[in-house]
């Protein structure tokens, strides 16, 4: 999953093919950069909601190991084909909607790139739940969430959060960045779009 959501199962294709040159989010980007010059051992971390695997190859390329799930399985044989061999033993990958996930093992990074948004409602609390529980001390949660100032907030399917709400999810963690964007743009596969987004990377006490 990435920044653009609102497709049948047909367009997914389309979709992967829009975002499959970008590079790695920021909020990513930022939490990596804060993990440099920690403890020497291999770190694992769960990509939810990968998409075709922009930010899963960007830590397998700096020696992650990573756990990449999603509900597309288009998603994952594309990320599976663009990860080189010697690579491979690093990526564990799971078809799964946030819905029925039961747990989540503990790691170092949680990641979810504009993906958070699209659980269903009743099944966040639970979700972020389980995010939070995974990550162990000292770790890390990157990724966004959308505001109630967004397009698609008419949407009863998903999930959008004030300010207030936003921080009240951080309350365990240090916020080390949060970026309210509010605009008008374009989704990735060129629809008009006005944008209401929370930008986080927080490090777990």
């Amino acid at each position: 999953m990435a920044d653009d959501f609102r497709l049948t199962p047909s367009g997914w294709s389309s979709f992967y093919d829009a975002v499959a040159q970008r590079p790695p989010h920021d909020t990513l980007l930022k939490a990596l950069a804060l993990f440099e010059g920690g403890p020497d051992r291999r770190r694992f971390a769960i990509d939810l909601g990968c998409g075709e695997g922009r930010d899963a190859r960007e830590m397998l390329r700096r020696g992650w190991c990573v756990l990449a799930i999603d509900r597309e399985s288009e998603a994952i044989r594309r990320l599976l084909a663009r990860t080189p061999d010697h690579q491979r033993k690093r990526l564990h990958t799971q078809v799964a909607a946030f819905e029925v996930l039961a747990d989540l093992p503990a790691c170092d990074l949680v990641n979810a790139s504009y993906s958070l948004p699209f659980c269903a409602p009743g099944q966040f609390p639970a979700l972020w739940r389980m995010i939070v529980a995974a990550i162990r001390p000292r770790g890390r949660f990157a990724g966004n969430l959308f505001g109630v100032r967004d397009g698609w907030a008419d949407d009863a399917t998903m999930t959008f959060h004030t300010r207030a709400q936003t921080e009240a999810l951080l309350s365990g963690f240090k916020v080390e960045w949060l970026l309210e964007e509010e605009r008008d743009g374009h989704t990735a596969t060129g629809e008009p779009k006005h944008w209401h987004v929370f930008h986080i990377v927080a490090f777990k006490r």
